[in-house]
């Protein structure tokens, strides 16, 4: 084995015209150190909680009321409890609008006017919703919930004609049991009319009732003719109010502000703080609320424009 090495040793050193460089001699493999971070020791403390809760709190406030008064319902507005069978009971709260006072009288004679005027502007808008109407079909409709999708209703106000009166009827659910009876009673109110009247209620109102009813088994009955305030308002005046918001529209348009309302976002937390205490005080800011929203629809048919 040596002999062909040397051999072949020298045939390269013959190629190469001398003897061949030796190859540097590899250097001997370095010790690699990594720096290793100190660690504080833990720290044997023991956790401390805080005690420092108030002894008393401030009693929750909804819209202009605060909730430390106990006020019963029945004390705070005229209305009835009613057996709705099989569904239970629920309350109705009975406002007739021109005992309301203020301007109402002329509103309401002003809306009777060009309900039963054939060629009146509010009736070329009716008929571009389906046909013209009197106004014993009406039904403004507008709707408290507790919250979106598919979470309990607890009040249906609506608002109708009765001879020459335009009434509101509020059906309320006491507490959450009392949604059936509440939802059977609109039910029963539809069959009897021809036009929804609502706000925003194409995407809201109606199909939240809808939903709800599916809920109890309650059927609502063949579809009425809607006409949707929010719609025919964007047409006539957005861009030329700040918004077309129901309030914004009663502002700009009726000409009346709301005073110690309660926002419409409080309602839901005011409606559960009843439901638990049985304390009034902020349902009937509710109640306010929804009444003035109902209102507000009707004197708006009496401001739209010609289509």
């Amino acid at each position: 084995m040596g002999s062909r090495s040397d051999e072949l040793r020298k045939r390269l050193e013959a190629l190469n015209g001398g003897p061949l460089a030796k190859p540097p001699k590899a250097d001997a493999p370095r010790a690699v150190t990594r720096a290793v971070p100190s660690v504080e020791p833990l720290s044997r403390q023991p956790i401390q909680f805080s005690r420092t809760l108030p002894h008393t709190v401030a009693p929750p406030t909804f819209g202009s009321l605060q909730l430390d008064k106990i006020v019963r319902l029945e004390d705070a507005v005229t209305g009835e409890e009613v057996t709705v069978e099989p569904h239970g009971r629920a309350f109705v709260v009975t406002t007739v609008v021109r005992e309301l006072g203020g301007n109402w009288g002329p509103t309401l004679a002003s809306l009777q006017r060009l309900l039963t005027t054939p060629d009146s502007p509010l009736q070329h808008h009716f008929a571009a919703h389906g046909a013209p109407v009197a106004p014993e079909d009406l039904l403004f409709v507008d709707l408290e919930t507790t919250g979106l999708g598919s979470s309990p209703l607890f009040l249906i106000g609506t608002l109708t004609w009765e001879g020459e009166e335009l009434v509101a009827r509020q059906y309320l659910a006491r507490h959450y049991g009392e949604e059936a009876a509440v939802t059977k009673l609109f039910a029963d109110l539809m069959r009897t009319k021809r036009l929804l009247v609502t706000f925003n209620g194409k995407s809201f109102d109606l199909p939240y009732v809808r939903v709800r009813a599916a809920a109890h088994r309650i059927r609502l009955g063949p579809e009425l003719l809607h006409f949707d305030l929010l719609h025919v308002c964007r047409r006539h005046w957005k861009g030329r109010l700040p918004n077309c918001k129901l309030q914004t529209l009663e502002l700009h348009v009726c000409g009346r502000a709301r005073t110690g309302d309660i926002p419409g976002s409080e309602i839901p937390d005011a409606y559960h703080a009843y439901v638990r205490t049985e304390n009034a005080a902020a349902l009937v800011d509710i109640l306010h609320h929804n009444l003035l929203d109902l209102v507000t629809m009707a004197e708006l048919l009496t401001r739209l424009p010609s289509p």
